[in-house]
């Protein structure tokens, strides 16, 4: 999904300011449906412009005049002719599971521990507001987007649950066994055992 693409799914809402627009992207539940810098919303707004897929108006509100940014006819197309086009798989970016994933025996597990308690209550405030969404008295919420906010609401559930059953894990020590065909888990602690000797000794 591009980042041009995502503004003029934004703006398909309502002609938005510079602002409205970075308040999407910067609500409680956007980092499930998109990732972006607001840094990097002008140029693309300046881009989008230039190539007569939006336009700029000016409203005056409290005295003040605002810029809003409208889709053209060309931009409307471009936004329907991209949510005809079948969407990539989502890419994961998830600090945790790469933490988790090159977690070893000589680290202390109560600091996994303690990662997962900070995510669940990470989780469980999104989840909170997800909840709340299509009823805050607020947003506005399409039957289609429903469909959306219902899969996160289950998606972040299920983050919870996992997030459980992991702290329970860590607890007791009943790791599952894995796979280690090579013996990797013993060459890693006998690599790092050496590096951090050979540094002692300098």
């Amino acid at each position: 999904m591009s980042v041009e693409h995502t503004l003029l799914a934004v703006l398909s809402y309502w002609p938005s300011t510079g602002y409205d627009i970075k308040a999407e992207f910067e609500h409680k539940a956007a980092s499930l449906y998109w990732g972006m810098s607001y840094g990097s919303i002008y140029p693309k707004l300046k881009k989008l412009e230039e190539e007569g897929f939006i336009y700029t108006l000016e409203q005056e509100a409290e005295g003040r005049r605002k810029k809003l940014y409208e889709l053209t006819p060309k931009g409307w197309e471009e936004l329907e002719n991209w949510q005809r086009m079948s969407p990539a798989y989502p890419v994961v970016k998830d600090e945790l599971f790469v933490k988790l994933s090159t977690w070893h025996d000589d680290m202390d597990s109560s600091i996994l521990i303690g990662h997962l308690q900070k995510r669940r209550e990470e989780t469980e405030d999104i989840l909170r507001f997800v909840k709340e969404w299509p009823s805050n008295g607020y947003s506005f919420v399409s039957k289609f987007s429903a469909l959306a906010i219902r899969f996160a609401e289950m998606r972040l559930e299920a983050e919870i649950k996992w997030i459980e059953e992991a702290t329970h894990i860590l607890k007791t020590n009943d790791l599952p066994e894995g796979q280690d065909l090579n013996g990797n888990a013993d060459k890693i602690l006998k690599r790092r055992r050496m590096a951090l000797k050979e540094n002692e000794e300098k």
